[in-house]
């Protein structure tokens, strides 16, 4: 039985090019009055320089220190935009939502003009999937600063979420109108079309943006959307440079690498595909379609316990998806011969709907013919080892037998029967000489 692996649908929480979650930003101060507080009292510009390094930093306790120097420098200045606005950056990050969103609006309320603030509040609900809301927070924000381009393309990737491509296509457009040199803004141009389906025009775009844009060469996410553009049109050389590229300017972009592994996967090419996914697995550690894909790879070059774990992982983070259950199957059936627990598990993604459960019931059948093969062959070495057994035990037993014998017992001899006796009369007929033309003996020339 030949294993066919059920690949997953990369869902990745991010397109190449696609909009970020917000980053540690200083925009303007907006006029603030003069604190009136004693000299001693903490300088809240301090108290948001120390704090910008920790948001940039990125870990919880980082996020947390950042969180309460913000909070100390806002209770010192409540009109310190700075600091209210980086507040929501870092609740943002320690998944404090309600806090972020209230932080983002305060900075509006006290000055609308704070672009940013759109954009980091209109994350927050794209985080919690309210892409409407989102939308209407870049639309409005849009409205006080028009040419602001990270809201716009923050604008055309809600668009996109939404499942709005053609708007998506006119916002970019539109932003092109006001910077055509914005390789943000064409990569989420050509995301668009590949939304659409229009993978000639997705790649057109990008290839525009190589062209004409001349810091454009250097930004790995263009290179990574047309690789991927490339691949799904069918175009793997193409595909395979472009992405090779991506990852040459970031060996730690997640899309780029998962790409370029699919190619390599395709070939079959696992030993160069398993680093690739390592490093995209400690990226991006909550991604389930990244560990279901580690484990083909391992099972691909023989690792199959890493496998195995691999699957576990994926079914841990995503217990909905039934594709590990399918590949999980296929590792124990064909490779492990843990035909029983290929049946469970096999069952196991019918039952939860999977999509190729015709094909999952034809394993199935052939897991449980190969079980009584295997059986049969089992009890057949089984009978052979102990006939073998039993035939050594009986040599054993004779040696011994032979070893116990006393040294010093005689054979019996017997007369050979064809010897005369010795009072037999002596016989009269000499033989005949034999022919010199004997049959066997060379004729005579």
């Amino acid at each position: 039985m030949s294993p066919r692996l059920l690949l997953p649908a990369l869902v990745l929480a991010m397109a190449c090019g696609g909009k970020k979650p917000p980053e540690s930003a200083t925009p303007e101060p907006s006029a603030a009055p003069a604190s009136t507080l004693p000299v001693q009292v903490a300088d809240p510009d301090k108290l948001v320089d120390k704090s910008i390094p920790l948001i940039e930093e990125g870990s919880a306790k980082s996020l947390e220190e950042a969180e309460a120097n913000l909070k100390m420098a806002v209770s010192v200045d409540a009109g310190h935009l700075d600091a209210r606005l980086n507040l929501g950056v870092a609740q943002y990050h320690l998944d404090k939502l309600s806090d972020a969103r209230a932080a983002f609006q305060a900075v509006i309320d006290a000055d609308p003009t704070v672009a940013d603030a759109y954009r980091y509040a209109g994350a927050v609900d794209e985080q919690g999937k309210n892409y409407a809301g989102a939308v209407s927070r870049y639309r409005a924000g849009m409205l006080q600063a028009p040419e602001d381009i990270p809201l716009r393309v923050a604008l055309i990737g809600a668009l996109r979420a939404q499942g709005r491509p053609l708007e998506a296509i006119d916002e970019a457009k539109a932003a092109l109108a006001i910077n055509a040199n914005s390789i943000e803004v064409y990569n989420n141009f050509g995301l668009a079309y590949m939304d659409q389906g229009n993978l000639t025009l997705a790649r057109f775009i990008f290839q525009k943006a190589l062209q004409a844009i001349p810091d454009a060469d250097s930004n790995a996410y263009i290179h990574c959307n047309l690789g991927w553009a490339a691949y799904l049109d069918e175009n793997i050389p193409l595909a395979t440079q472009e992405l090779k590229r991506a990852v040459e300017l970031d060996d730690q972009l997640v899309p780029a690498l998962v790409y370029l592994s699919r190619i390599y996967m395709d070939d079959k090419n696992y030993a160069d595909t398993v680093p690739m996914l390592e490093t995209a697995t400690q990226l991006d550690p909550s991604n389930a379609d990244l560990y279901l894909n580690l484990g083909v790879a391992y099972r691909g070059v023989g690792r199959l316990d890493d496998a195995k774990a691999a699957y576990d992982k994926a079914l841990s983070l995503d217990p909905s998806n039934p594709a590990p259950h399918f590949n999980l199957g296929v590792l124990l059936g064909d490779f492990n011969k843990d035909y029983d627990g290929a049946v469970d598990a096999f069952t196991t993604y019918v039952q939860a709907g999977g999509e190729r459960a015709e094909l999952a019931n034809e394993y199935i059948a052939e897991v449980q013919k190969e079980k009584k093969r295997a059986d049969r062959r089992k009890k057949a070495l089984e009978a052979k080892k102990k006939r073998e057994e039993e035939r050594k035990r009986k040599e054993e037993l004779l040696k011994e037998r032979e070893k116990d014998k006393p040294k010093d017992e005689a054979p019996t001899e017997e007369a050979p029967t064809d010897t005369p006796p010795a009072d037999a009369p002596p016989t009269d007929t000499p033989p005949a000489d034999a022919p010199a033309d004997a049959p066997g003996d060379p004729a005579p020339e």
